[in-house]
């Protein structure tokens, strides 16, 4: 499908910010059923995250919003 992908294929994978910075592995993705845009990123995060708006759930996940991810090798980039 060249430039798409399916979650089963994204999920598990490590999400980095566009500068290389680990975030931790990608949960789950919240998406608006709106207009089908991505809200946020639910990340078990690799340490402390104080880069870019984000909260952490019940679990200690961190809640990334972003509207937008990429695939960079077997990573996921996040703006």
């Amino acid at each position: 499908m060249g430039d798409r992908a399916f979650s089963r294929e994204i999920l598990g994978r490590d999400v980095e910010t566009a500068t290389g910075r680990a975030v931790g592995v990608l949960e789950d993705i919240v998406i608006d059923t709106g207009d089908g845009s991505i809200k946020y990123l639910i990340v078990a995060t690799a340490g402390n995250v104080t880069e870019g708006p984000h909260r952490v759930d019940e679990r200690g996940r961190a809640v990334v919003e972003t509207d937008r991810i990429r695939l960079k090798g077997d990573k996921i980039v996040i703006n």
